[in-house]
């Protein structure tokens, strides 16, 4: 399925209801079947080889066998209840798999939580495991973006302490005792990436860009524009080949 073939009305309904519902899973079992169109622009998926770092209960792997019958296994750092049985204990920055394992590698909104010095690392990992030809798609919120604080959101530009101040004052938000215990981003596991680094990261780590999507407002466009793109853009999703 291409890109073109997503109905934007049905695109933007469904995001009003995540937003208003907080659906976690049926959110990213939406997410899944978009990485799905945008993915197989350069690559097909059926019976491929897929990896999911950071993928939480795995709803990505079990979308992408029911509808491709890949072989995906699904790592997260931690143990819980999965919705994907193929689910392993690992951390990004070491990925417990061979070199040249995987035809895709998906990591979706994990970076922004992986302390700076080993996001570098992480991609560099991604590169490793993802066979040659092979596809990774990374996507990350653009810290300069409203959408990308988290909890914090839209105040996550200021310093925490400021930050936490003004979601609690201005929105009347109650946030969770480990925010409200902290005092420092880093204590919440959250980092700040920018469309220019995460660029940078995969120059880096020796993957060639081939792509990079909107994948929230499908403005693609947006992400092909300077300092716009870092404000103006929800989620990014990078998509690079190993040659």
């Amino acid at each position: 399925m291409k890109d073109r073939k997503i109905n934007l009305f049905n695109h933007y309904r469904k995001l009003l209801f995540f937003v208003s519902n907080r659906n976690a899973k049926l959110m990213r079992e939406y997410f899944a079947q978009i990485l799905l169109t945008e993915v197989e622009e350069f690559m097909p998926l059926g019976k491929k080889k897929i990896l999911d770092v950071g993928g939480a209960r795995g709803e990505y792997c079990k979308v992408l066998n029911a509808k491709r019958q890949c072989e995906a296994i699904n790592l997260d750092p931690h143990p819980g209840e999965y919705v994907w049985p193929k689910t392993i204990t690992g951390f990004a920055d070491k990925i417990p798999f061979k070199d040249n394992e995987f035809d895709l590698v998906i990591c979706r909104g994990v970076l922004e939580h992986i302390p700076l010095e080993k996001q570098q690392v992480s991609v560099n990992e991604m590169y490793r495991v993802t066979r040659p030809g092979g596809i990774c798609y990374v996507l990350i919120p653009p810290w300069f973006n409203p959408h990308a604080g988290h909890a914090l959101r839209p105040f996550h530009i200021f310093p925490f302490k400021i930050a936490r101040l003004l979601k609690q004052s201005v929105f009347r938000y109650r946030l969770n005792k480990n925010y409200n215990n902290s005092s420092s981003f880093e204590e919440v596991s959250l980092f700040p990436i920018t469309f220019r680094r995460m660029e940078e990261m995969i120059r880096l780590s020796n993957f060639k860009l081939i792509a990079t999507k909107d994948t929230h407002l499908r403005l693609h466009f947006l992400t092909k524009i300077p300092i716009v793109r870092e404000i103006m853009v929800p989620a990014v999703a990078f998509i690079s080949t190993k040659e």
